[in-house]
């Protein structure tokens, strides 16, 4: 299971308990997760199974609803909440140069931490961004050097730096809505 997978699952299983698996795929599904993290329906059971064995997350009960089958409940255990504050942080400090779904997870908890926390990797994610751009830059470079390496590689570079981009213009954003005081966080009171 990837470390998106983990952390969406995780995370929505911290949000909701004790949870049920199919209001978790009804709920994540409404995420769009499908589409941003390349998690499929069964994939979120099968993470369910996955996260319990790893002692992530337990069953808490079962519920019925009217004539429906009896449904397993879960809820995270002491060992889950480390492992997803510890996923969620990595995602919210980590630029991945060409993989968004970690900063699309990041999106759906980050107010599970604090605003200056946010704010400050936010801060973080900006330079190293800037990092990321630059590195890109080299690598065409090096395309255009190489006798062995198709020149039209360098698109893959020129996308990422586009990408990149369009993050970091998000990162921007993001960080000033927070400063005006968008959105509630740990430790503030709900608005």
């Amino acid at each position: 299971m990837s470390n998106t997978t983990r952390l969406v699952v995780l995370g929505a299983v911290h949000q909701f308990q004790p949870v049920h698996g199919y209001f978790l795929r009804r709920e994540l599904l409404s995420w769009h997760v499908d589409e941003w993290a390349n998690i499929q329906p069964g994939s979120i059971y099968n993470a369910l199974r996955s996260l319990k064995n790893d002692g992530y997350v337990q069953e808490s009960g079962t519920e019925t609803e009217g004539n429906r089958p009896e449904r397993t409940t879960y809820k995270t255990t002491p060992e889950g909440d480390v492992e997803f504050f510890k996923l969620l942080r990595k995602a919210l400090w980590t630029v991945e140069t060409f993989d968004l779904k970690p900063v699309m997870a990041l999106t759906s908890f980050m107010y599970w931490l604090s605003r200056k926390e946010v704010i400050d990797a936010l801060e973080h994610r900006i330079r190293e961004i800037d990092t990321r751009i630059v590195s890109n830059q080299y690598n065409i470079v090096d395309v255009a050097r190489s006798a062995s390496t198709p020149s039209y590689v360098r698109e893959i570079f020129e996308l990422s730096i586009g990408r990149l981009r369009g993050e970091q213009q998000w990162t921007v954003e993001l960080r000033e809505r927070l400063l005006d005081g968008a959105y509630t966080f740990a430790g503030e009171a709900d608005a």
